[in-house]
């Protein structure tokens, strides 16, 4: 199954294939958009030439807390943010074609999606345009540090 067109409103499916794994994470991160989670660019492995061989992308509460000797009595509590959810995709480099096909994928997460209205916030969302992209870079030159 070929994926080609990311504006297509598919679900992920086993056996897609993407052109590159850009593209892969694009349409992982536009499906998170529209079911409202996050998208954390997880794990991936590369051979000697630095070619991506496979790469995970798992949902941003995979994972779980971890404990400080500190949080015996803490000021505050703070919202949950990892909940060791499983939703994941994995995608592997076809060395034939030199696309990636997707290997492995879990959809359901164990934790209350964000409100739809609200997805545009979420990390994996935001986009970056090419002045703010530089402007770490002009701020390390100069001197000045970015809050």
């Amino acid at each position: 199954m070929h994926c080609s067109k990311l504006t297509e409103d598919k679900i992920p499916e086993l056996g897609m294939e993407f052109n590159s794994e850009e593209d892969a994470y694009k349409f992982y991160n536009k499906y998170a958009f529209k079911m409202s989670f996050n998208v954390r660019k997880d794990y991936l492995n590369k051979d000697k030439d630095g070619v991506i061989t496979s790469r995970r992308y798992s949902c941003y509460k995979k994972g779980v807390k971890r404990k400080y000797e500190g949080d015996a009595m803490p000021k505050r509590t703070r919202a949950l943010t990892k909940t060791g959810c499983g939703a994941k995709m994995i995608i592997v480099l076809l060395r034939g074609t030199m696309k990636y096909r997707m290997h492995d994928l879990v959809l359901e997460h164990n934790h209350e999606l964000h409100i739809a209205q609200c997805s545009h916030m979420m990390p994996s969302q935001r986009k970056v345009n090419e002045v703010q992209g530089f402007q770490p870079e002009i701020s390390e030159d100069t001197g000045f540090s970015l809050k």
